[in-house]
């Protein structure tokens, strides 16, 4: 009986033998919330590594994205320690792992367009520095204050082109690497607010553009602002009025908060465009916009969604929880309770548990960012 001839073994077809118009495409649809995949991807082979750290292929890969994604949460955390009594920490929520986990004695104050601003105090009791950090590339930049402040003031970090009319033809997706701002905003007992500015192109602070509280009560609250257009808000006297900062005009304004609510809040990008505003009532997170209306219609604030947090897991009944942050673009509110802190998706309602650590001190502040092979090292 003749034997019959040997049969080929079928070759399985692998990303390297795709047509080269198609390796593109399929490396861009690679999630951002797992930047280990493109990095690997970065090592198969020469041609792989030029396409993923080639500038035309990043900038699409961010604009099909759109926001970036939340690769960790800054925390403030207390710790027994001789030296450093507090500490800044990073925790992960993807692979990224910034060089630096930890800043000793630093407070979180803002991260925005890739940077973390941290207030740091280094020398004797109330004297503050500020720390702007990169964590994608571990930069790092120290600067003064521009006065020496009271108890109550606010600060925030931000791009530079964001304090032109339309963000100044950026999008934001991949501009850590550019010059920023840092606005700080300080009261004194007058009632009298100021607004500085600090350019990292000028390595200098503006002069002051001054206001008067209309209730003569303008402590600023310590949590962080928002930006909206060109236009940065923070809340004052105890979270009971709203700070205006439009850095066009370099103008101060003051806007009353939402009216029904009486506590603890935060501000934040509306969906629809504008300023909104979130707070706990009872076991209720509350959201309201605030929507300008004709030339005739003075701005008001409208709620526009509201959600039961007793269904949230590990929660015990009895226990108030309170928003802590806010993601800015990915419409994300972070809420802390007694079993952990809680991120909700106010456009599908999706709600992730992020850490089950109760015990820190301020807000959630998420950094946010593209981690792509050209920051990649090692």
């Amino acid at each position: 009986m003749a034997t019959p001839p040997p049969q080929k073994r079928r070759r399985r077809r692998s990303l390297l033998d795709l047509d080269d118009d198609l390796i593109p495409e399929i490396l861009l649809r690679l999630s951002p919330y797992k930047p280990e995949c493109l990095i690997r991807c970065s090592v198969v082979c020469k041609p792989w590594r030029h396409l993923l750290t080639d500038p035309g292929f990043l900038r699409r890969y961010r604009e099909f994205h759109g926001a970036p994604p939340v690769l960790g949460v800054l925390l403030d955390l207390d710790l027994e320690h001789p030296q450093d009594y507090f500490v800044a920490r990073f925790f992960r929520t993807t692979s990224f792992r910034p060089r630096a986990i930890d800043h000793g004695g630093c407070y979180t104050r803002d991260a925005r367009h890739g940077r973390v601003l941290f207030s740091n105090v280094t020398g004797d009791e109330g004297e503050h520095d500020l720390l702007v950090w990169n964590p994608i590339t571990g930069e790092r930049w120290e600067l003064l204050m521009p006065v020496i402040p009271g108890m109550q003031w606010n600060v925030t970090v931000l791009c530079a082109a964001a304090a032109r009319e339309g963000g100044g033809g950026c999008d934001h997706l991949g501009c850590h690497r550019g010059p920023f701002l840092v606005a700080f905003v300080n009261s004194n007992g007058d009632g009298t607010t100021c607004a500085y500015v600090y350019s990292s192109e000028a390595a200098a602070w503006s002069d002051a553009a001054c206001a008067e509280h209309p209730n003569g009560i303008p402590d600023m609250d310590m949590e962080p602002c928002t930006l909206v257009g060109n236009r940065i808000y923070g809340l004052a006297a105890e979270s009971k009025t709203i700070v205006e900062y439009d850095l066009g005009c370099q103008k101060l304004a003051f806007i009353d908060r939402p009216s029904a609510y009486n506590g603890r809040g935060v501000l934040m990008p509306a969906t629809g465009g504008g300023l909104g505003f979130a707070g706990v009532q009872g076991s209720c997170l509350y959201l309201w916009s605030r929507e300008t209306g004709g030339p005739d219609r003075n701005a008001a604030w409208m709620q526009s969604k509201v959600w039961e947090l007793n269904t949230l897991p590990g929660r015990v009944p009895g226990k108030k929880p309170t928003t802590a942050g806010f993601a800015e673009g990915l419409g994300i509110i972070f809420v802390k309770t007694d079993a952990g802190i809680f991120a909700i998706n106010i456009k599908s309602g999706r709600v992730k548990k992020m850490s089950s650590r109760s015990t820190y001190k301020y807000t959630v502040i998420p950094y946010m960012g593209f981690y792509t092979p050209d920051n990649a090292t090692g």
